[in-house]
């Protein structure tokens, strides 16, 4: 009989190294992942929302062990990398700071790029392409605004929107509807930042209108890839102004 395990994921992943200070000095000062907790022998850093837990040698660990792939038990460890742009940076700022890395690569089974790199004991890691799909029902929201196509937004039919300048509004056709007249005033949109938790994707630019460049910050509810709740938030002084609607 199966045992049916139930879990939300992995809860922490323990390495074990032969210098906790110098794997410290890796994962903490070059690598840059914050320190959740520390303690004896052992310390905890965080990758996204995932515990690593790096512990020091012991009286067991072999004199001048090193990892070793091709043994029964860990492969490698792969973190999730939703953007391109983000992948090629992290293989160039490895590259930079002497970690031992293959630049990005193409993975023929799933046709992902990826690049891999090492740790001081040769603990095997890649940050691997796994777009995130509720970014990227974002990302077409804010594509649709600069080609001026909101036709091409994935909204769920009984979405809603609310902004500054709008009472709540209901539904993706009453939604198209008021971006449409909103879209003269677009020029562009900047974005300098998506994050992105469960089913909720927030995003901080720069809308840059008509009027002049207003700073904004976006949230977005997304269900199987579609649009179900979106609330901008932004200061509408400079639009109310000089339009004489306040």
């Amino acid at each position: 009989m199966t045992i049916a395990i139930e879990t939300r994921g992995v809860h922490h992943v323990a390495l074990r190294s032969t210098d906790l200070a110098r794997s410290r000095q890796f994962y903490v000062d070059t690598l840059g992942f914050p320190i959740a907790l520390e303690g004896p022998n052992i310390f905890l850093f965080l990758a996204g929302q995932t515990a690593f837990a790096v512990r020091g040698p012991e009286a067991a660990t072999p004199s001048g062990d090193a990892f070793n792939p091709f043994r029964v038990g860990l492969d490698h460890v792969a973190l999730a990398c939703a953007d391109e742009a983000e992948l090629g940076r992290v293989a160039s700022a490895l590259a930079a700071a002497s970690v031992e890395n293959t630049g990005v690569k193409l993975d023929p089974a799933l046709n992902r790029q990826y690049v891999a790199f090492k740790d001081p004991d040769r603990i095997a890691w890649e940050m691997y392409m796994a777009p995130d799909l509720n970014v990227q029902a974002v990302q077409a929201y804010f594509e649709g605004l600069r080609r001026r196509n909101v036709d091409a937004i994935p909204f769920a039919p009984n979405a809603s929107f609310e902004s500054p300048l709008t009472p709540r509004i209901t539904g993706a056709g009453a939604i198209r509807d008021f971006l449409r007249k909103a879209l003269p005033v677009i020029r562009d949109v900047r974005i300098s930042q998506y994050l992105s938790q469960g089913d909720c994707v927030a995003a901080r630019f720069d809308l840059d209108t008509t009027f002049g460049l207003i700073p904004a910050f976006d949230w977005f509810r997304v269900v199987d890839g579609l649009i179900v709740e979106a609330r901008p938030y932004f200061d509408p002084q400079p639009l109310t102004v000089k339009t004489g609607s306040a």
